[in-house]
């Protein structure tokens, strides 16, 4: 079974809007090529689920984050995975994406998210999950 781990990071814009932080990836997933999802990765062995979080969102977007909660556990899209949940802050560092990975990272409010392409476990998590702090 495929451990993934993603971070649910948020901050309050201007208008004191809740957006969460989103990535899109370069690799090719078929009909989801190019599609939304909370930064993390996949847990290496023996690793924590907070160790992987850290390690993955420092590589990919030059974050140093705190994982604080973990808000669930799910079955992906993708067969033979479970996908953990876990609410994070950002520490320090400005988003700079690991552009052989990543084609673009930025924050979205729900409704901006209902606007643009979300990877479909990424859509069921926050129609199920009131993440209001």
């Amino acid at each position: 079974m495929n451990k993934v781990v993603v971070g649910i990071i948020s901050r309050y814009n201007s208008s004191d809007q809740e957006e969460f932080l989103l990535v899109s990836s370069k690799k090719d997933f078929g009909q989801y090529t190019g599609f939304y999802y909370p930064p993390g990765g996949h847990a290496e062995d023996g690793e924590s689920e907070e160790i992987t979080l850290k390690r993955e969102i420092q590589e990919e977007l030059s974050l140093e984050i705190e994982p604080k909660e973990k808000l669930a556990e799910t079955t992906g899209d993708v067969p033979d995975q479970i996908t953990s949940w876990w609410r994070c802050e950002i520490k320090s560092g400005e988003i700079k994406i690991q552009e052989a990975e990543l084609q673009d990272a930025r924050f979205f409010t729900r409704d901006e998210m209902k606007k643009i392409n979300l990877w479909p476990a990424t859509k069921k998590f926050f129609e199920e999950n009131c993440l209001e702090s």
